[in-house]
């Protein structure tokens, strides 16, 4: 890298790390994601909530409407962006009820989901809602799909859910999550993305959370992380390529990476741009975080979501690289501070994985 594009991206890095200070003693909410269920129709080897088939907790719709109502009446439902997952949302019984309820108090409304559930009278249900944005997971084409969702057909069952968005306006943004197992067909999964003609591709590694922690043999080594973000790069910057290719939120990539694989720094935003709404009615964070006790802040059914938001948080409120022995002597520590929340091991004190660290430590 050149000094000039050193000296830059060192410049904004720290101007950001200065507005992390400020949102610290200031947060904003921007984004809330409701968590309407901890059951999903798949067993994913990565999934990160470790979502079970059957026996889930569902968030009543009464619930979720009074929080809604509550945060449109403190702040600007303009500015907040209602995020709808699970296990897997389609499930629920009152996800398009929950949508309309948000988008009438002016929130926007995306939901991440995997699919399979959605076909032509769900889409059309989804988009009279007035659901804003869609992701779908995308892993691999056919059985490389299939393998990690553990469910043969499920590839096709989710490809056709992405027809059916489109027949009704709806363009699906697709998310791939990328493990030892995928990485060499990415290029086959990308040259199908476009075919398609998909808007948006938003690729992340395996971390070391939920299911995934089970299944290690999964989690990229440093030269194949560094191979995935290379490959972005070189998706991003090709003249040929019209389809947005995006490295995801998490992780800090370091000066090579940073800026370059998605259109902004990494930051973490939990608690203090991102709060969370469980199944089981906990307040927490990103909804990727280990749920320790320490970590819930409240549950809607006893606490107002508004009152939480404005004076709890405190254990997301900090610069975590300042108590971390392993992340205050690093040269990174004032950009990242600890990594993302949700691989941060809270009983050693440091990242279970840094981007960073694992290149320069393995490669």
């Amino acid at each position: 890298m050149d000094e000039k594009r050193f000296r830059i991206k060192k410049e904004n890095m720290l101007k950001l790390a200065e507005y992390q200070r400020q949102l610290r003693e200031h947060p904003r909410l921007q984004f809330l994601f409701f968590e309407l269920t901890d059951r999903c129709n798949l067993q994913c080897r990565h999934c990160g909530s470790n979502c079970a088939t059957v026996n889930g907790t569902f968030l009543p719709y009464e619930d979720i409407r009074k929080v809604l109502k509550d945060v449109a009446q403190a702040y600007s439902p303009e500015a907040i962006m209602v995020c709808i997952t699970g296990g897997e949302p389609m499930l629920h019984p009152d996800v398009y009820r929950m949508i309309y309820a948000a988008r009438t108090l002016g929130f926007s409304v995306g939901m991440t989901t995997n699919g399979t559930l959605i076909d032509e009278t769900a889409a059309r249900k989804l988009a009279a809602a007035g659901l804003t944005t869609i992701a779908v997971s995308i892993d691999g084409v056919g059985a490389v799909h299939d393998g990690l969702r553990r469910k043969a057909g499920s590839f096709g069952q989710a490809m056709e859910g992405i027809h059916a968005l489109r027949k009704f306006g709806l363009e699906a943004q697709a998310i791939t999550v990328v493990h030892k197992g995928n990485l060499g067909h990415l290029e086959e999964l990308y040259a199908c993305l476009k075919k398609e003609g998909c808007y948006s591709w938003r690729l992340t590694n395996v971390d070391p959370i939920g299911r995934a922690r089970g299944n290690e043999d999964l989690i990229l080594d440093a030269e194949e992380l560094d191979r995935l973000l290379a490959l972005i790069r070189w998706y991003r910057y090709d003249p040929e390529n019209k389809m947005e290719v995006t490295y995801g939120c998490s992780h800090f990539l370091g000066f090579e990476y940073e800026n370059e694989v998605r259109d902004f720094y990494f930051q973490c935003g939990a608690g203090i741009l991102v709060g969370s709404i469980m199944a089981n009615g906990d307040i927490g964070a990103c909804l990727d975080i280990e749920r320790r006790p320490e970590l819930i802040q409240g549950n809607i059914r006893r606490d107002d979501f508004v009152d939480v938001w404005e004076n709890r948080y405190q254990a997301f409120r900090r610069n975590r690289a300042e108590e971390s022995a392993v992340c205050r002597d690093c040269e990174h520590r004032e950009y990242c501070m600890g990594d993302s929340t949700h691989t941060w091991d809270f009983d050693r004190k440091e990242p279970r994985y840094c981007a960073v660290k694992r290149i320069k430590k393995e490669g």
